[in-house]
């Protein structure tokens, strides 16, 4: 079984989560929006995973790399545990419906696809055609 889990600082996780379902995405996803109250971080990684069976599939994504949410999940990772940063609407959702068993091969050809559609759209060739959304 996969699960996802979307962690950020205040409530950036719970609007991603909502902009997901918005989309498309039917996925059941585990939120966690960290400093919104005063319950510490740990303990609610702790629980979340102590939830999920160990020969289960694990994605999280984190909104910074190097942040305190980041770090909490670092000791989780592992070979089904996967643990994605900088997480953007157009990776979360290429990640959340991606129907095989990931990998890190398949999880970097995502990230890959949602760098190239970071870009400052003042420089974009504007005569260029461009399809619908």
């Amino acid at each position: 079984m996969r699960h996802i889990v979307l962690a950020s600082h205040h409530r950036y996780a719970e609007g991603l989560a909502d902009t997901l379902a918005f989309l498309g995405c039917r996925k059941k996803l585990n939120v966690i929006c960290a400093y919104v109250d005063e319950k510490p971080l740990a303990p609610m990684v702790d629980e979340l995973f102590g939830a999920f069976d160990p020969q289960d599939e694990v994605l999280i994504l984190t909104d910074i790399l190097q942040g305190s949410v980041n770090q909490a999940f670092a000791p989780h990772m592992g070979e089904r545990v996967f643990l994605v940063t900088g997480a953007t609407v157009s990776l979360a959702l290429e990640l959340c419906l991606a129907g095989e068993p990931l990998t890190a091969e398949s999880i970097a050809r995502s990230i890959e696809l949602a760098r190239q559609s970071i870009c400052l759209v003042n420089t974009l060739d504007s005569s260029a055609e461009e399809g619908d959304e």
